[in-house]
């Protein structure tokens, strides 16, 4: 989520909350109150002793807030829905300087509009989340040469499209088109310590170049996915049904395209692709877990979040970078309408600043969003004095 003073600000106030460090597990209740200056390696470690675990992010060094408020995906998704799903109650500083609660019971309304409403409201000074009792798995991540991305996507359809989906089963798919020497990666786990499971059957035939998958604990395994250490990133999301003939043009724009000159040209540029299957029980598991869901606008079908990563070297090359990663984009959108397969829905994580991300959501909830604003930031302190983020936009 590369946005443009989404967690600072020039020639203004900076609230540092990484001294919100706490992390206090109960288990009678089965939940953990996690301050909001932790990352999520703070919270699975600090649960490790416990046997039990949360719905958080898929790298260590993701900060909790930003990936809770921008709802979330998790390799526990499937069975318990978004990140911001599996919030028990938000501690929100309001405009005013009031500290409230925020769950099923009290501010419900605010409650809603915090799952996925980003930092339009409030400052969230911590999150009370649901713990499940996952800790050893299998997996970890199987890496492959770009000749098989054909294959790869043609398996990933087949899971996909399985009526029986097992909901223990999770996993991202990367691809480097530009960098053939890194080829394409696949971080999969299995929420039980089960060798090999045959929910990933579609893939076994496939040649790897490695292969770390074991079993582990959850912590392990996500601790062995790395990020580039490339200084500049801009990211583009989109979302959409699953399809052969789809995932066909798709393939091709991304190996084609002439864009691709323009990023592989600039200083350490390089493009990413990632494929993550959403299936519809991680979209109903909202619906279970909270009385009014998330304020998303999901639609209950099996669907792919389709992210697009450009990474450079110089601020100087900024502008063509953007624009290259939009234009591709474009073309896979495109694609998509051209067969009716396209879903509104833009994942905030993983979405350009220039994308109008909360509008996906839908008109209904768009204006349910900006009655919760109106109510608890009148004076409009987390639009004019945050001006970074993703913002709502509050005309009628």
């Amino acid at each position: 989520m590369p946005s443009p003073l989404g967690a600072n600000i020039n020639n203004g106030v900076l609230i540092d909350l990484s001294a919100l460090n706490g992390i206090n597990y109960d288990a009678a209740s089965g939940t953990v109150v996690v301050g909001a200056g932790n990352r999520w390696a703070d919270v699975y470690r600090g649960l490790d002793p416990y046997n039990v675990t949360v719905v958080g992010g898929r790298e260590l060094d993701v900060g909790v807030g930003g990936l809770t408020l921008g709802s979330g995906l998790s390799y526990l998704s499937d069975l318990y829905g978004l990140v911001c799903d599996n919030v028990a109650e938000f501690q929100v500083v309001l405009g005013n300087g009031s500290a409230i609660m925020a769950n099923d019971q009290q501010h419900q309304d605010l409650f809603w509009a915090l799952k996925g409403g980003s930092n339009n409201f409030g400052l969230v000074t911590s999150f009370k989340l649901f713990t499940y009792p996952i800790h050893q798995v299998w997996g970890g991540i199987k890496t492959y040469s770009l000749e098989q991305l054909p294959a790869l996507f043609q398996a990933t359809l087949e899971y996909q499209l399985n009526p029986d989906k097992d909901p223990y089963a999770n996993f991202m798919l990367q691809a480097f088109p530009t960098n053939a020497s890194v080829g394409a990666v696949m971080n999969m786990v299995y929420l039980k310590p089960v060798e090999s499971p045959a929910a990933f059957a579609p893939f076994y035939n496939i040649s790897t170049r490695d292969d770390t998958t074991m079993i582990q604990t959850l912590t392990e395994m996500i601790s062995g996915q790395q990020v580039p250490g490339i200084p500049r990133w801009d990211w583009f999301a989109t979302s959409f049904r699953p399809d052969n003939d789809l995932y066909e043009q798709i393939l091709e724009i991304v190996t084609t395209a002439p864009e691709l000159a323009n990023i592989t040209a600039l200083t350490s540029g390089s493009l990413a692709i990632g494929l993550q299957p959403i299936s519809e029980s991680a979209v109903l598991a909202a619906r279970k877990r909270s009385n009014r869901g998330n304020a998303l606008g999901l639609e209950t079908v099996n669907q792919t979040w389709f992210v697009l990563d450009t990474g450079w070297y110089s601020a100087k090359d900024d502008t063509i970078a953007h624009k290259s990663t939009s234009a591709i984009h474009d073309k896979i959108r495109a694609a998509a309408v051209q067969k009716s397969l396209d879903l509104p829905y833009i994942f905030m994580n993983d979405a350009s600043y220039s994308q109008q991300v909360i509008a996906s959501y839908g008109s209904d909830n768009v204006e349910m969003l900006r009655g919760v604003q109106k109510k608890y930031d009148p004076l409009f302190v987390f639009q004019e004095l945050v001006p970074g983020g993703f913002k709502l936009d509050l005309e009628t």
